[in-house]
């Protein structure tokens, strides 16, 4: 199975059903998805600076669990 890094962008948008997520679609269907440490830390401090509940934080949580994420390293810094 191939490889495809989401942009938290996307991410953000299959979590909300936006529209704009349909654009992303057929760069997604199966595959391995993948979201850098960086797109899991900027979801976590997006909903932290909202606010949300345990409810809907755990709604989140449940959907980055769809994503496999990579690792910081000081290799891929470098890149």
């Amino acid at each position: 199975m191939s490889r495809v890094v989401v942009d938290t962008d996307v991410v953000s948008f299959l979590f909300k059903k936006d529209s704009r997520a349909t654009l992303y679609q057929h760069h997604l269907v199966g595959k391995e998805l993948v979201i850098s440490f960086m797109t899991l830390a900027e979801l976590l401090r997006w909903a932290l600076s909202r606010s949300w509940g345990k409810p809907r934080m755990a709604k989140l949580e449940e959907h980055v669990r769809k994503f496999a994420v990579h690792p910081f390293d000081v290799g891929l810094c470098r890149i």
